[in-house]
């Protein structure tokens, strides 16, 4: 993976990740270490906090979280709402079960409630809609190509009042100028317009790449 250009000035993204993120245990700060020796892409610590705090806020009885990566995201989300329910969706199954490790090692491995499913994104949204279907919070970080249809899937089928949360709608500055020959580019364009056409409310946390947070409306 080549490095992504940061939307902050430079050097202060990694300032504020080092140095103004509270981190509840130092596990995540080994996951950082790890995901850039192997080019894993990940969250900023910032966007987990925003993420750890919204979940806390909203206490959602199931999350369905779409890209597991190594689990860096699932983590900061069940440190803040344990009693939730994660189910976490990704391809790679060998990376995706650096999770379990990593959440023994922050010991709350007995604590957490979290199921991994190794599947294509989109594959597994058609198949197991009776699972999905039960999540309120619904947190997306995969392929950014699906995010179009992964809206209009959600969108339409999840329950009155259910929360989402999109990942790098910022798309790295690209938003400002985006490439009409790169499908990445077009699909967050895409998504932004059916948001803004679509969703009554939303806000936009300028964490990391861009945490796009809005609720479909309750009937």
């Amino acid at each position: 993976m080549k490095p992504r250009p940061s939307i902050f000035i430079p050097e202060l993204e990694s300032y504020i990740d080092s140095s103004l993120v509270y981190k509840p245990n130092p596990v995540f700060s080994e996951m950082e270490t790890y995901a850039k020796e192997k080019n894993i892409p990940i969250v900023t610590a910032a966007t987990g906090g925003v993420l750890s705090h919204l979940v806390s806020l909203v206490e959602p009885k199931q999350v369905l979280e779409l890209g597991t990566g190594l689990g860096y995201s699932t983590l900061w989300m069940a440190v803040g709402s344990l009693n939730s329910q994660f189910v976490t969706v990704d391809r790679h199954e060998a990376q995706a079960a650096l999770l379990d490790e990593y959440a023994k090692k922050m010991g709350i491995w007995e604590q957490i409630r979290v199921k991994r499913v190794t599947a294509s994104v989109l594959e597994y949204l058609q198949r197991e809609q009776d699972e999905w279907i039960q999540s309120d919070l619904f947190f997306v970080d995969c392929d950014k190509i699906t995010y179009p249809e992964i809206f209009r899937i959600l969108w339409k089928e999840a329950r009155p009042g259910s929360y989402f949360l999109f990942d790098n709608m910022l798309w790295h500055g690209r938003v400002l100028s985006p490439d009409p020959q790169k499908p990445s580019d077009l699909a967050v364009m895409t998504l932004w317009d059916e948001v803004k056409s679509q969703v009554s409310r939303y806000t936009l946390y300028p964490v990391g790449d861009g945490l796009l947070f809005f609720q479909k409306d309750k009937k």
